[in-house]
């Protein structure tokens, strides 16, 4: 077999690693949950800093990157913490915080009944400080010195519960008898303690449901007889919660914080009745998880919808890259802040998964979906997607150009769309200066631009993918 030339052998790489990453069961996707908290740690701290200080990130978000796509996700994590600590407002970190930070945190059960008193909590190095080759001044505090606070908050930030154990954290499991907690979705917080210093290190979703186990057998008898009821998309969520909802109840470690109870009421609301208008009605206030469907193929999306929002509500859709998922704009890219920034301008903001062959559904048929549940205002419909995802939007309005008001790709490309139609969608192309998707964008860009098409490009200075 012929040698590929450096960039297909960088994409086929990427594309490799991806397969792999979404192959992996669900109880092995806890790390990548812990990659994307650390990704938002950064990218909110990245927002806040200027110019120079930015720049310094780049090498160790390349490097990132790297670790992502080849597998490798301690080292992954290891330079996303580089990354923050580089960029953050606050001091160069010394030795204890770098030591703490490494640390990572898992949780069960992450949804149970609310009379169960203990939880069960294992905390370890994702990976070995010492050997990130960072400096930073060794303040060590004596053996003894330091605890492992652990609490549960709740969704108010109200501490619900707490436990001291002695530092470095337990080698062992730890039941702790946490005793009843009320049903919510709440939060474990885990943190070293040295005097009046606290270094945060995990935060984990847990839940309590009152009746857990009667409401997800329930459930399930619901879900079986909702055959030829209501519309495809319910009977298909119903059907997607409740294989989440199982999994949390079994500690199956998923890749986000799912709200559980809210989850389960949203399948309870469904499963009672399916109508499309119940979709709606269950949106504003938080994230929906939804599969949408049109009776014969499904796509899984999340969405946010803007609460007391009159009117048609424009749409704006998140198109993820590889190795990602409908979680990836809502908790990583940007720290959310694509989607808060959507929901600010009243649209609704949605992200369906797509796997390495595009997606399930077309943009077009998913708006007709929408359509039965939402008021949409089908005059601004936009499009953006980042590496993977931007190949997508040129796909999508190469299908449906009359459905796209205007197309953003960001860190990747592919074939322009054809025809005279597409032309008359304008574009929008970025990438970062050090970015390894920075010539299938420019390359995006030339070929809308040779085509008739306005084009707006925009390249960031030490910015990477």
């Amino acid at each position: 077999m012929a040698a590929l030339p450096p960039a297909p052998r960088r994409l086929l790489a990427a594309l490799t690693g991806a397969v792999l990453l979404l192959a992996l069961p669900a109880a092995a996707e806890t790390p990548r949950a812990e990659l994307g908290k650390r990704l938002r740690r950064f990218e909110t701290a990245w927002q806040e800093a200027d110019a120079a200080t930015r720049a310094r990130a780049v090498a160790p978000m390349s490097a990132a990157v790297r670790g992502f796509f080849s597998l490798d996700l301690v080292t992954a994590a290891r330079e996303l913490d580089r990354a923050w600590f580089a960029v953050r407002a606050a001091a160069p970190p010394d030795t204890a915080e770098r030591r703490t930070i490494a640390f990572a945190a898992t949780a069960a059960p992450l949804l149970a009944d609310a009379a169960e008193e203990t939880i069960t909590v294992s905390v370890a190095p994702f990976y070995e400080a010492d050997a990130d080759g960072q400096g930073g001044q060794d303040a060590t505090p004596a053996a003894g010195a330091a605890t492992l606070r652990l609490a549960v908050l709740d969704a108010a930030g109200t501490t619900l519960a707490e436990r001291a154990f002695p530092w470095p954290a337990p080698a062992e499991p730890v039941a702790w008898r946490a005793g009843p907690l009320p049903e919510g979705d709440h939060a474990l917080v885990a943190e070293r303690v040295d005097g009046e210093r606290r270094i945060p290190f995990a935060r984990i979703g847990i839940s309590r449901a009152t009746g857990l186990a009667a409401r997800l057998a329930a459930l399930s008898a619901a879900r079986e007889g909702m055959a030829g009821r209501g519309s495809p998309t319910a009977r298909a969520t119903v059907t997607m919660l409740a294989g989440i909802l199982e999994a949390l109840a079994a500690d199956r470690g998923q890749e986000t914080d799912y709200p559980a109870l809210r989850v389960l009421e949203t399948a309870e609301a469904l499963a009672a009745d399916p109508g499309p208008e119940r979709i709606a009605g269950a949106a504003p206030g938080g994230d929906l998880w939804l599969a949408l469907s049109d009776g014969r193929l499904e796509v899984p999306v999340r969405l946010r919808a803007p609460a007391g929002a009159a009117g048609p509500l424009p749409v704006l859709f998140l198109h993820h890259g590889a190795g990602g998922s409908e979680n990836m704009f809502f908790d990583a890219c940007g720290a959310g802040r694509a989607v808060g920034l959507g929901v600010e301008r009243g649209w609704l903001v949605v992200a369906p998964r797509q796997g390495l062959f595009g997606l399930p559904l077309d943009v077009a048929t998913m708006l007709d979906i929408l359509a039965e549940s939402f008021p949409i205002d089908r005059r601004r419909v936009f499009l953006v997607g980042h590496s993977m995802g931007a190949g997508q939007v040129a796909r999508q309005v190469g299908l449906a150009p009359d459905a796209v008001a205007a197309a953003v790709a960001l860190g990747g490309g592919a074939g322009a769309p054809g025809g005279e139609a597409a032309g008359r969608v304008p574009w929008f192309v970025g990438a970062g200066e050090q970015d390894f998707g920075r010539r299938g964008a420019e390359g995006l860009a030339a070929r809308l631009a040779a085509a008739g098409t306005r084009v707006e490009r925009h390249l960031y200075p030490d910015v990477e993918h």
